[in-house]
């Protein structure tokens, strides 16, 4: 028989739609400066889109026959407001199967098969035991948009090392500076730029601040009306497919690799890209 959870660990706030920091080509994701939103409330999406730039359209997601909408905005830079509870980061390992493992470090859950179907079991890390690390980190943050009708938070995932390192430990001195309510805090897209091996690498990473100073915040201000939020409740392993769309890379080099056909950077740095980039 399955584990009964506590009544207390029931309920959620509902999820409004996705914020996404890419979007699916032909050939693979390609990663956006500015923030892409996905909804089945076309409602929601329009007034994003007055808000925030760009146009409205239908999108269908991946593996999925409902039908939603999609604005990609000309916006790097939004005003969110933090719920309790607003950010997670656990490492994961995903296939076409879905989630495989969910892991805090120190104990996954992995789907297993029982005479009632699929569960989940937890056991000791699994990468740890076997010495190879083949998760990675997946931040979640969850945020409300202040701007737009109310139908529950939007959520952000990031997958990469910059954000797990960096928005927890934001979100978290927000959680502490403010005694009640939700922050109120900006949520951009930071480009960065890394060369390792002769390679250069564009990601954009999402990231937390604030134009209050933490004086300011501690006297109440940068803070929004409290939403009675319930418990957020023990993480449950996601066993259908998703598509993680963050710290997506455009490759190029300073000094092109053998056998590679490269064209000339328009752009000036790096000096060579691949020779069917666009």
């Amino acid at each position: 028989m399955k584990a009964i959870k506590p009544i207390q660990d029931l309920g959620r706030t509902p999820e409004h739609g996705r914020i996404r920091l890419g979007v699916k080509t032909e050939r693979a994701m390609k990663s956006l400066d500015t923030f892409r939103f996905t909804s089945p409330d076309k409602e929601a999406i329009e007034q994003i889109a007055d808000a925030h730039g760009g146009s409205v359209k239908s999108w269908t997601p991946p593996k999925s026959k409902q039908q939603q909408w999609e604005v990609i905005t000309t916006s790097s830079e939004i005003r969110v407001y933090l719920p309790p509870n607003s950010i997670d980061v656990w490492y994961e390992q995903w296939s076409g199967g879905g989630c495989q493992r969910r892991c805090d470090g120190v104990s996954v859950d992995v789907p297993v098969k029982t005479p009632d179907g699929m569960d989940t079991d937890s056991v000791p890390c699994l990468c740890d035991l076997e010495k190879s690390m083949v998760c990675a980190p997946y931040t979640r943050l969850r945020v409300v948009l202040p701007d737009i009708r109310f139908g529950g938070v939007w959520r952000l995932e990031s997958k990469g090392w910059n954000a797990a390192n960096e928005m927890p430990g934001m979100a978290g001195m927000l959680s502490q500076l403010q005694s009640i309510g939700l922050a109120e805090a900006m949520l951009s897209l930071e480009k960065r730029t890394k060369v390792s091996g002769g390679q250069t690498r564009h990601f954009v990473v999402p990231r937390l601040s604030m134009d209050t100073s933490p004086q300011e915040l501690l006297e109440g201000k940068g803070l929004a009306s409290a939403l009675d939020s319930p418990p957020r409740p023990a993480p449950v392993l996601a066993l259908e497919a998703e598509v993680v769309e963050a710290e997506i890379v455009t490759e190029g080099w300073d000094v092109p690799p053998a056998g590679v056909a490269v064209k000339k950077n328009p752009n000036g740095s790096p000096k060579w890209i691949p020779a069917d980039a666009n």
